[in-house]
């Protein structure tokens, strides 16, 4: 078991062509060992930040279980 309390997020965020907004919140496995893992999608910057926000109190309360 490793004792390693660390995680990694990608925020990738972008504008269709019609100027909407889009996120995609990504957990990546730090040592490259497994998949990554798409945690949310977000219409909006609330969204994402309310996406973000959840993804880190989990993170807190579980360590690295944040699948």
């Amino acid at each position: 078991m490793s004792d390693d309390r660390s995680a990694a997020l990608v925020i990738r965020v972008w504008l269709e062509d019609d100027d909407r907004f889009r996120a995609r919140l990504t957990a990546v496995d730090a040592d490259g060992a497994g998949e990554d893992l798409t945690v949310a999608v977000a219409s909006s910057p609330g969204d994402a930040v309310d996406a973000l926000r959840q993804w880190l109190d989990e993170f807190v309360r579980h360590g690295t279980n944040t699948g």
